[in-house]
């Protein structure tokens, strides 16, 4: 039987990797042939690809010409938003899911009824486009499927002990690439997010900052017994955090090592505090107690009122997040969260992966996509073939590496510093552990350089 192929993005190798390669494993277990790459190498190879479904995590402007050659050379798309848990209010849509995109795409994908909702006020012509199926980033952090972590989990604990992690996401103000504020606002007035919604985004990170730093300059001194781990978003400057811990000289205040992944450091610290953050949602589906430190009392539009609802507890002062956190190591006080029934419609309405896994609700719709195939089998896959596409890669990195500054450099391999066939096959091997399938009936290829194709054998 041919396998329907599905062509799935990255673009945050930290963010992102381990969550599609659970979805990968979970479609090839339906029959389906899913090939995983960064964008660059899934575009760059389209014209020898078999045809198949591209996966697309973004319907922005800058989507618009690379849609239209992937459906020239025989593929079908379908979208998603990645942050549309979030960013799903009726005035940001029309710049974050552009018409021209949702013109070519056969499904749109919204994380839950709420983005769903507010996309259909826009696009109303689309509604047979418009489906709810979750985000695959939260089907890792199940109880069913976190086993994967659990290596990392112990080398974390024996290393630090407890600890409390604190997951920043200081993404614009202490962006690597970002040098002038004013001069990024300027540039954004036409792309997919609007410059309100990213001065939004400004205010409220310069509040969240201040509170960080008020907090580490003193708890850590007052309370030399507790550790605080530190855990920058991806896109952060670490430098910053490295030279702001040095400052305050405090040998339990540490950066987390980028050895490990932030879900593992989720599972494996006594609680997390986040603000506005993911991780909120995700400590909620692993079973971790969180705190949500708010950044004013008056919630803008960037705030998501879902996070608020699943944190275990959620507050303004850092002198809550003392007493918190010190009532936790010295008194024994522990919490966790059952939310309430409000909350709980609010979680399922936002997100449809709480139940189900994302796939579940993306296989049932993607089934019914008709290809007419330009490519009905991959081309030029032979050894001298890929070794000849490799050298050119190469090359082209190499010119990369002159022609763009040093902060670009850096701040694009930091989102994604490589994928090799080792390493996928590794993180496939260790899914089938955790979740009891025999890793000897996967087919893991490298098809092209940096695209790798995940399948049962028949």
């Amino acid at each position: 039987m041919i396998k329907k192929r599905i062509y799935t993005i990255l673009e945050v190798k930290e963010r992102e990797l381990i969550g599609k390669i659970l979805f990968a494993i979970k479609m090839s277990n339906l029959g389906y042939s899913v090939v995983i790459g960064k964008k660059s190498s899934l575009y760059a190879y389209q014209k020898y690809l078999k045809s198949g479904i591209y996966y697309f995590k973004g319907m922005g402007k800058k989507n618009i010409r690379p849609m239209k050659n992937l459906i020239n050379n025989g593929h079908k798309i379908v979208g998603f938003d990645e942050e549309g848990m979030v960013a799903h209010e009726v005035s940001l849509i029309p710049n974050r899911i552009n018409k021209d995109c949702m013109k070519m795409v056969d499904f749109f994908f919204t994380v839950g009824g709420v983005q769903q909702k507010n996309t259909l006020k826009v696009y109303p012509q689309f509604k047979n486009k418009i489906f709810q199926i979750g985000n695959p980033r939260f089907d890792i952090m199940k109880k069913n499927n976190n086993n994967f972590y659990l290596e990392e989990i112990n080398e974390i604990k024996k290393k630090y002990g407890k600890f409390v992690l604190i997951a920043t996401q200081l993404t614009l103000l202490n962006n690597h690439l970002i040098k002038d504020i004013l001069k990024f606002f300027e540039k954004k007035k036409n792309t997919q997010d609007s410059v309100h919604f990213f001065k939004t985004i400004y205010e409220f990170e310069n509040s969240v900052e201040k509170k960080w730093k008020k907090f580490l300059n003193y708890f850590p001194k007052k309370y030399p017994d507790i550790k605080i781990l530190i855990k920058p978003h991806p896109v952060e400057n670490r430098k910053y955090w490295v030279n702001l811990i040095k400052k305050i000289g405090c040998k339990n205040l540490i950066l987390a090592s980028d050895k490990y992944s932030t879900n593992s450091y989720l599972i494996a610290s006594e609680l997390n505090v986040g603000s506005n953050c993911h991780t909120s949602l995700e400590s909620y589906l692993a079973g971790k107690p969180s705190i949500n430190l708010r950044a004013k009392n008056k919630d803008s539009i960037y705030v998501s009122k879902l996070i608020r609802a699943v944190s275990s507890k959620d507050i303004l002062r850092i002198e809550q997040l003392d007493r918190i956190i010190r009532d936790w190591f010295h008194k024994k006080i522990k919490f966790t969260k059952k939310i309430p029934k409000k909350d709980e419609l609010m979680l399922n309405n936002n997100v449809k992966n709480i139940h189900k896994e994302s796939y579940y609700f993306f296989e049932k719709k993607i089934r019914s996509i008709k290809i007419l195939p330009k490519n009905k089998k991959d081309k030029y896959t032979n050894f001298i073939s890929f070794m000849y596409f490799r050298y050119l890669r190469k090359l082209k990195n190499f010119y990369y590496s002159f022609n763009l500054r040093k902060e670009e450099y850096d701040f694009y391999k930091k989102k994604f510093s490589g994928l090799t066939l080792n390493e996928v096959n590794q993180n496939v091997e260790k899914f089938s552990n955790a979740l009891n399938y025999n890793f000897k009936n996967f087919s893991v290829k490298e098809l092209y350089p940096g695209c790798f194709s995940i399948e049962k054998k028949s």
